[in-house]
C-alpha cells in the first residue's frame, strides 16, 4: 500500500561504499537507515579511481548507489564559477571576508572554488537523480561541506524536499582549513532541518562562533560501534605475556601527530612493548624513517606499520590479538573519535590527549595526556600502563573502558535513536 511505502532518502557521502575512508563510520549506521527508508547512496568524492570501481560488488552487497564524478574541466570550473558569481550567497561570504580583514585574497579565492564545487556538484546531483520541484525525499549529507552547501544553496526551487548534514571535525573547526577560516556555514545553515553533531564539543563550538540558540535545530548524535560482547572475565582468560601490544590507528598525516608516539616509545626505559600503527597517509615513509632512527637500538621495543586496513580487519585484529592499550596523540577531535571507540568495545584502556571529547572517553579507564604533551609525558604513560598491566587496577580499567562504551558508543542504541529522528523530520 502507499502509505505503507518508505519514505526515500539520498545519501551523500564522500566514497561510501566504494572506497574505505568512511568504512568505519558509514557502514555501521546504513542499516539502521535502509530499515526505515529507501535509502539511495550516492558517493561524489572517491579516494581510488573510478575506473577502478566496481559497481557490481556494491549492489551485491545489497546497497543502492551511485557516483557523482568529482572531475572538473578548465570550461565546467568557470561555468561554475559564473554560475556561482550570481548567488547572494556568494558576495555574502566575500562581505564577511573582507570585514575580517585577515588574509583576505587567498580567502576569497578560497571561496570562490569552494563555491564553484558546490555548483557543479547541484547540477551534477540534479542530473543524476532527476530532481524536480516534485522530489519528496530526505537528503543526508554525510559531511558539512561544498556538497551540501550545493543543495541548499538551491533549496527554494524544492518545496517538498528536507535536508539534514552531519558535521564531524575537518569541515567545522577553522584550523582545519588552509586559510584559517570555513565557508559558507550560515549560509548552509538556513537551508537544513537539522544539523547534527557527532560531539557536545563540537556543538558548543558551532553555537558559540556563530552565535546560534540552542534548539532542537542541533541535536548531538554519537557515532557507535557493534558490541562485541566482551567481558573483563574473557580478556583475564587471553592475557599472555607482558609485553605491552600498544595500538594506535589514524591517518598518518600532521595533525594526527604520530611522531610523538615514537618520542615516547623512545624514552620507555625498561617496560616491554609492541607498538601496532593501523593507518596510512602521505607521512608513513617519514615516520617509518622516524621510528627506525629512535626505536632501532632499543631492544625492548618492537613496532610495525600495518598500512590502511579496512574496518574489519581492524575489527578482526583485536579479536585474533590481545591489545593491552590503545594511544592517540591527535592535536585535535571534531568528536568521538571512532578508532577509540573500537577500543572501547574490546575493553582496552586508553592514553589520549585532553583534546575534543577525548576527556569524556578516558575517565578512569587510562591515562589522560595534556593537550600538548611531551615525549616525557608519552613515557611516563606507557611505562605506568606497562607497570599495572595484568593487575587488579588494569582490570578495573578493562571494567570501566566496556562500561563507557555501552553508556555512551553502542551502535544499536545511537543509530537507531538517530534514524527514528529523521524519520519524525518526514512526517
Amino acid at each position: 500500500m502507499e502509505q505503507d511505502r518508505k519514505p526515500d532518502m539520498y545519501l551523500i557521502t564522500q566514497d561510501f561504499p566504494y572506497g574505505p575512508i568512511e568504512d568505519s563510520f558509514v557502514k555501521p549506521e546504513y542499516p539502521y537507515l535502509r530499515e526505515r527508508f529507501h535509502v539511495s547512496v550516492i558517493a561524489a568524492e572517491l579516494s581510488v579511481p573510478e575506473e577502478s570501481v566496481s559497481e557490481g560488488a556494491v549492489h551485491e552487497q545489497g546497497i543502492e548507489a551511485c557516483m557523482i564524478s568529482r572531475r572538473q574541466g578548465i570550461r565546467d570550473k568557470l561555468f561554475s564559477l559564473m554560475r556561482f558569481l550570481c548567488e547572494r550567497d556568494c558576495y555574502t561570504e566575500i562581505a564577511a571576508i573582507i570585514k575580517s580583514r585577515q588574509k583576505i585574497w587567498q580567502r576569497i579565492y578560497r571561496a570562490l572554488m569552494f563555491g564553484a564545487a558546490a555548483e557543479t556538484f547541484y547540477r551534477r546531483l540534479k542530473k543524476k537523480i532527476s530532481l524536480t520541484k516534485e522530489t519528496r525525499a530526505l537528503f543526508y549529507f554525510y559531511w558539512f561541506d561544498y556538497k551540501c552547501f550545493g543543495l541548499t544553496m538551491h533549496r527554494h526551487k524544492f518545496p517538498h524536499i528536507k535536508i539534514i548534514a552531519r558535521t564531524h571535525g575537518y569541515e567545522l573547526y577553522d584550523e582545519r582549513e588552509l586559510y584559517g577560516k570555513q565557508f559558507f556555514k550560515p549560509q548552509t545553515d538556513a537551508g537544513l532541518e537539522r544539523l547534527i553533531f557527532a560531539a557536545q564539543y563540537a556543538k558548543s563550538y558551532y553555537l558559540k562562533k556563530y552565535r546560534r540558540q540552542d534548539d532542537e535545530k542541533y541535536p548531538v548524535y554519537r557515532l557507535g560501534v557493534s558490541d562485541r560482547r566482551v567481558t573483563v572475565e574473557d580478556r583475564k582468560k587471553a592475557q599472555n605475556g607482558q609485553e605491552l601490544l600498544l595500538v594506535s590507528c589514524s591517518g598518518a598525516n600532521q595533525m594526527k601527530r604520530i611522531h610523538l608516539i615514537i618520542e615516547g616509545l623512545a624514552g620507555v626505559k625498561d617496560a616491554a612493548v609492541c607498538w601496532v600503527h593501523m593507518g596510512d597517509g602521505k607521512e608513513l615513509d617519514a615516520l617509518r624513517s622516524l621510528a627506525e632512527d629512535k626505536l632501532a637500538d632499543k631492544p625492548n621495543i618492537r613496532y610495525e606499520f600495518t598500512g590502511s586496513l579496512p574496518n574489519a580487519d581492524v575489527v578482526a585484529y583485536y579479536q585474533k590479538h590481545y591489545v593491552g592499550c590503545f594511544i592517540t596523540t591527535t592535536q585535535t577531535e571534531g568528536g568521538s573519535p571512532v578508532s577509540v571507540q573500537e577500543a572501547l568495545s574490546f575493553g582496552v584502556p586508553v592514553i589520549a590527549v585532553a583534546v575534543g571529547e577525548l576527556a569524556q572517553m578516558v575517565q578512569g579507564n587510562g591515562i589522560l595526556l595534556s593537550e600538548n604533551p611531551s615525549g616525557e609525558e608519552i613515557s611516563r604513560a606507557i611505562e605506568q600502563m606497562s607497570l599495572c598491566y595484568g593487575t587488579e587496577s588494569y582490570w578495573q580499567m578493562c571494567e570501566r573502558s566496556l562500561a563507557i562504551f555501552r553508556e555512551k558508543f553502542d551502535a544499536q542504541r545511537n543509530f537507531s535513536a538517530f534514524a527514528e529522528e529523521l524519520v519524525q523530520i518526514m512526517q
